[in-house]
């Protein structure tokens, strides 16, 4: 009622229906048109292309929906030319009082921004994320930001999806300077944020993760400002060897990143540093909050002062690898240990900045507790183990380098010394979800799997209901792809001498999982031993019925249709006529005795001579 009284009263202002019209019949828009709260929009302006929403902000595709260049609004000031003169004075934040009321119209109407599909945020210091930014550092200095709920709603969830589509989409190689000097400016506010919260209790643990994010050199916002110099003299306001953070030396050949200098420096420089090295020396402080404290710095190590923070962070980076090291079975089943990883991960960033000795311990210790974790009987446990070494094979294999991966080598060597893969399935492959874990770990080890490993795996199906032999054929035909020749042929003597006790049903499952491993295939020996398989199942006394066995070879792009096709190419025979001939053996083989037809493989029938393979 408040908004629309709000709007009655400056209505006048307003040709009839342009509100709307302006916000794409938009009511939020509209209310914030009508109450003025979206500056810079004056009457007769029109968004650009096709922009969501009014007002400048940055589109999910790529696109400012304000004006920009020279013919457009002038580019922001810069942070630091304003943030002491509005410290005092701001608008929608004056901290010297003993209360202030957070922007909620401004939160609204961001979040109809921020959580749709043609996202549209804004990045000036006096629309909503500015303000909500402002409202809520004021807040923290007042120790207030939990208690008022917008506050918390704002910072637990619409900023950090804000800030994730600023920070990481594609779109920010799209956005021109303004807009990349706005986020700055965003940055600048979130810094001064954090860093008044971190000092109060409790450790905002989200909140962290948002810094981290933020402080992380690989994002694609600070991949395209890599080569910006800082817009500030550090040394003027530290001291030449007191500064948080620091640019390469030119010699390393490095990119400057001087935009996240900038941020470091700022953090420190509003007490950020001395809060975390506060909360860090805590005696009851939580591992999950020493791994919030740890991780922003971890992320930007190598633009870390060593001579200033090295001091402060070596103490808890030997306290924490005797920390896990000293951890007995009985903490392991602690759900708050699930932080474990992401803290040794964020541990050996600093150890690669400040003691390089200690890297492969930290390595060592990610992958015993791992193993630790996969041992117990605890479920949650187990799923957060399988979770982080599918994380830590994926870190190893990408194309783009992850600077804590460990070596894929290594991790290889790690799966196959200590049965990992035996290990996980000893319990709990009902769930489909813990099976899927698996399946990355015999991705990566494909040829490097024992062919005992491989007996035991077949085995674990016995006597088990429906959903356990399909989850394990799942992993099975997964790992194939991979398999050498070997593998392959010891797979399929299994799979034979299953089929010579099992039950029907079984029998269909195992022409599934060899219809499976033929489709899936990568190479002409693999098909070969495929169809090798089939000929020999298909002249056994005893099979499943004609359908089921059909099945197995009639799913588009089987491989005995390709091989065929590649006969036929070779023959200069149509693949047209060569389905013709097909059919017609087939309607002579029905016509002779529909008893002598046991198996049906994709379009023909097999009859008593043993098909020619091209290998």
């Amino acid at each position: 009622m408040a908004a629309c009284t709000a709007g009655c009263l400056c209505y006048t202002r307003w040709p009839s229906g342009k509100p709307l019209r302006l916000a794409k019949n938009d009511i939020n828009e509209a209310v914030a048109l009508l109450t003025n709260e979206s500056p810079g929009l004056g009457y007769g302006y029109e968004p650009m292309e096709s922009g969501p929403s009014p007002g400048s902000g940055l589109s999910g595709d790529g696109e400012s929906s304000g004006r920009t260049g020279t013919g457009g609004f002038d580019p922001p000031p810069a942070y630091h030319d304003v943030v002491e003169s509005e410290r005092t004075n701001d608008e929608n934040g004056n901290c010297s009082g003993n209360s202030i009321e957070f922007p909620t119209t401004n939160l609204y109407e961001l979040e109809s921004r921020v959580f749709t599909d043609h996202w549209s945020i804004p990045y000036k210091r006096e629309e909503s994320l500015g303000k909500c930014l402002v409202a809520s550092t004021c807040l923290a200095r007042l120790g207030l930001a939990d208690a008022d709920e917008n506050c918390k709603r704002f910072i637990d969830r619409c900023m950090p999806e804000a800030f994730k589509k600023l920070l990481m989409s594609s779109a920010v190689h799209k956005w021109g300077t303004e807009i990349h000097e706005g986020i700055y400016n965003m940055l600048m506010l979130l810094v001064d944020l954090v860093a008044e919260r971190v000092k109060q209790d409790p450790i905002p643990i989200g909140l962290m993760g948002v810094l981290t994010m933020a402080f992380n050199p690989d994002n694609e916002y600070h991949f395209k400002n890599r080569m910006k110099a800082c817009q500030r003299n550090w040394a003027e306001v530290f001291g030449e060897d007191n500064m948080f953070a620091v640019s390469p030396s030119s010699n390393y050949q490095k990119e400057p990143h001087g935009w996240l200098v900038d941020l470091v420096n700022r953090f420190g420089e509003m007490g950020g540093f001395t809060a975390i090295q506060c909360k860090l020396h805590q005696e009851e402080i939580e591992i999950g909050c020493i791994s919030a404290l740890v991780q922003p710095l971890g992320v930007c190590a190598e633009y870390l002062n060593s001579s200033l923070v090295q001091p402060m962070l070596d103490p808890v980076i030997h306290k924490m690898i005797t920390y896990v090291q000293n951890l007995e079975e009985k903490d392991l089943k602690d759900k708050r240990l699930v932080s474990i990883p992401e803290l040794l991960s964020a541990i050996k960033l600093l150890c690669m900045r400040f003691q390089r000795e200690l890297v492969n311990v930290v390595d060592d210790l990610r992958l015993d507790i791992l193993l630790r974790m996969l041992k117990t009987p605890h479920f949650s446990a187990k799923m957060n183990s399988l979770k982080e070494v599918t994380k830590l094979i994926e870190e190893s294999t990408v194309s783009k380098t992850v600077k804590n991966a460990i070596d894929t080598d290594r991790l290889l060597d790690w799966l196959v010394e200590n049965s990992v893969l035996s290990i996980a399935l000893e319990g709990n492959i009902d769930q489909a979800q813990y099976c899927d874990r698996i399946k990355g770990i015999i991705e990566l080890l494909g040829s490097k799997l024992s062919l005992d490993e491989l007996s035991k795996i077949w085995k674990i199906q016995a006597g088990q209901s429906s959903t356990v032999i399909e989850n394990i054929h799942a992993i099975i035909a997964a790992a194939a792809v991979k398999f050498n020749f070997d593998q392959l042929s010891h797979l399929f003597v299994l799979i034979q001498k299953s089929w010579e006790v099992e039950s029907d049903r079984v029998r269909q499952k195992l022409l599934s999982l060899i219809g499976r491993i033929g489709r899936e295939a990568r190479s002409e020996a693999t098909t070969g031993k495929v169809l090798e398989v089939l000929w020999e199942l298909a002249h056994l006394p005893t099979l499943p019925t004609t359908s089921s066995a059909a099945g197995a070879g009639r799913t588009p792009g089987h491989p005995q249709r390709r091989i065929r096709r590649q006969r036929n190419h070779s023959r200069g025979t149509t693949s047209s006529n060569a389905s013709e001939d097909i059919k017609k053996m087939q309607i002579q083989e029905d016509a002779k005795s529909s008893s002598e037809t046991q198996v049906s493989f994709l379009t023909g029938t097999w009859g008593k001579k043993k098909p020619e393979l091209i290998g």
